[in-house]
């Protein structure tokens, strides 16, 4: 059985935990001057032989003398916690909270500020700099906390760390200050800023997949579920005529399916900036191509049921796929936000890098910081002959921000943090209510043609009117719905069918 330690002990050991290596004591402004003064006393009294300023002297060094002491007590048995988010948007308010405890039984803690620094972990990502956050606790009972929260803006993309903690006091006259070094380490991810998708992006992409659709004509491997009926179009195979309906119509109705490979979108970035003398604009180009990349991968992963592929060149490149999901879009912002700027690097090595079935089928949205021959790029791979090649040129999106592609395809609105944040971070599985409604509008017949691989949230008026359903469509939609049977007419009025 240990013995408790007696009052001797209890002295020595607080007498060396106030002498501690973590603790630095350290002059003030105010206490330097004192100093000076004091010692001016001094040399005079002793210079002089005038008692009367030697005891002028000694107490004024009383002051110091309690300085030394008290600044020990001040900072004895307080434990101080950092609380950090996850993560943030960049640009976005940033919150921290710091929650100070006294642990000490009769006296309080006065005139305490507390000094933090976030450093990146990786200057050279998006060159951003830290914050040092500085709060200052005014009294915290004994046996109680009080917790402060610092907020200022986010900074830039990339991953951040905090350093140790540093909690100081210059009570009780404000002529010495005592330091003391609490280690809390943490790490913050400061994702992309995230803006909206204008109407331009959506017809481009609405673009993309119907080229995209009317280069396939074999469905048979490909199709899954019957989604409907459009008007024929120039290129669409003959096979696929409903004639049924084409002759009560009087024109062309071809059936419609909904395909995987329509809804899979590859994401393809390209952080390409000189390997010296980067100017301001080239380095903004490439930020403003990694957050319209971080806006498509949040709109994307909004969808059910989509595989999202982001890929990026480099030394070596780097790929980031899986069905859509909450998980997968932390795990791209993620990615995005630590994305180093590259000198070297290759089209043609990410494309060989691309799985087989996403470079076969899907549409690929290329986001670059510089001009690029994508012919000449998908001439090198390994993977595509001359016709593939030539294939895949309908299927690829080409955006240089250098040039200023993407200006009009993407804004950023800043709205208010938890408005913003609750758009942004949906569970998995649920879907923003104003994209549940409108998808209900285009179960429901009021879209134009199949919602799948676009959009639904913003591709109902394109050109600023209703986009009904032709005539027809209602028809074959009211055909597909169990217990309804389409009338002679073709009107879509159709008559329940009694058990």
């Amino acid at each position: 059985m240990s013995r408790r330690p007696g009052f001797l002990g209890r002295l020595v050991r607080s007498a060396a935990r106030s002498v501690w290596p973590n603790q630095r004591l350290r002059w003030t402004w105010e206490g330097f001057g004192y100093a000076i003064v004091w010692a001016a006393l001094m040399g005079s009294g002793l210079h002089l032989q005038v008692n009367l300023l030697l005891l002028v002297a000694g107490m004024a060094a009383g002051p110091l003398v309690a300085s030394i002491f008290v600044s020990a007590s001040m900072l004895r048995r307080l434990r101080v916690t950092r609380r950090v988010p996850p993560y943030v948007f960049s640009g976005d308010p940033l919150a921290i909270d710091y929650t100070l405890r006294n642990d000490r039984r009769f006296t309080a803690a006065l005139a305490l500020f507390l000094e933090d620094e976030m450093t990146p972990v990786d200057r050279a990502a998006s060159g951003s700099e830290g914050l040092s956050p500085r709060l200052f606790f005014e009294r915290v009972p004994a046996r109680d906390g009080e917790r402060l929260r610092w907020q200022g803006q986010s900074p830039r993309r990339g991953k951040y760390k905090f350093r140790d903690l540093d909690l100081a006091t210059r009570s009780p006259f404000g002529l010495l200050e005592r330091r003391v070094t609490i280690s809390e380490p943490e790490e913050l991810t400061v994702y992309p800023t995230i803006g909206r998708l204008s109407r331009r992006w959506q017809l481009i992409q609405r673009e993309a997949l119907e080229s995209r659709r009317g280069r396939r004509h074999d469905l048979s491997s490909l199709q899954q579920e019957y989604h409907g009926l459009r008007m024929y179009r120039p290129g669409d195979s003959p096979r696929w005529i409903h004639w049924r309906t084409s002759a009560r119509l009087g024109q062309l109705m071809v059936k419609e399916f909904e395909q995987q490979n329509e809804q899979d979108l590859a994401i393809l970035i390209d952080p390409w900036l000189p390997r010296n003398r980067v100017s301001n604009e080239q380095r903004e180009s490439l930020e403003l191509a990694i957050r319209f990349a971080a806006t498509l991968c949040l709109e994307t992963c909004r969808t059910h049921g989509r595989r999202v592929v982001l890929g990026w060149t480099g030394p070596t490149p780097g790929l980031r796929q899986g069905p859509s999901s909450v998980k997968l879009l932390h795990e791209l912002l993620e990615q995005l936000a630590i994305l180093r700027p590259a000198p070297e690097g290759s089209i043609a090595s990410l494309l060989d890098a691309l799985p087989p079935a996403i470079l076969r089928e899907s549409i690929l949205i290329l986001v670059t910081n510089r001009q690029v021959n994508l012919f000449e790029e998908a001439e090198k791979t390994s993977r595509l002959a001359g016709g593939a090649a030539r294939g895949l040129m309908g299927r690829v999106v080409l955006l240089d921000a250098s040039r200023g592609d993407l200006d009009d395809l993407v804004q950023f609105v800043h709205a208010a943090p938890a408005e913003t944040l609750t758009r942004r971070d949906l569970p998995s599985g649920e879907r923003d209510p104003e994209d549940v409604s409108l998808s209900r509008e285009t179960r429901r017949g009021t879209g134009r043609g199949s919602a799948s691989g676009s959009n639904a949230r913003d591709g109902l008026a394109i050109n600023g009117k209703s986009d009904g359903l032709p005539h027809g469509v209602r028809s074959g939609l009211a055909a597909r719905q169990p217990g309804v049977e389409p009338d002679a007419r073709g009107d879509g009025n159709g008559k329940e069918r009694r058990p």
